[in-house]
């Protein structure tokens, strides 16, 4: 049996496509470059760590780290696709990971 240790906690985002959600994909959205900036921002500083629209178009999720369910509210509330309705939020939800095969392990751990 293998013994394992827990990774930091991480929030989850569900965000479904909003009213003013077009046709296409998530970069023929109206504001994709005031979006993109703002994703990139939150990767820059370590809290975005992985996230996408789902294949079929109907929503993303983000995986946040270093935030409480809370925090990740109050920072998500500033994405200008929650601004103007690409997105709506469905869910936010902390999650405590057991099984990362994508996080380099530290060393010492």
């Amino acid at each position: 049996m293998s013994k394992l240790n827990a990774v930091p906690t991480r929030v989850v985002v569900v965000w479904r496509a909003g009213p003013t959600w077009r046709s296409g994909g998530v970069r023929d959205q109206p504001d994709w470059d005031a979006h993109a900036e703002f994703v990139d921002a939150l990767v820059a500083n370590g809290t975005f760590v992985m996230g996408g629209p789902f294949v079929d178009n109907s929503g993303s999720m983000s995986l946040l780290e270093g935030v409480s369910a809370d925090e990740a509210r109050r920072l998500i509330a500033d994405d200008p696709f929650v601004a103007n309705g690409v997105f709506v939020l469905d869910e936010v939800r902390e999650w405590d990971v057991f099984v990362d095969q994508l996080t380099p392990v530290a060393e010492g751990r």
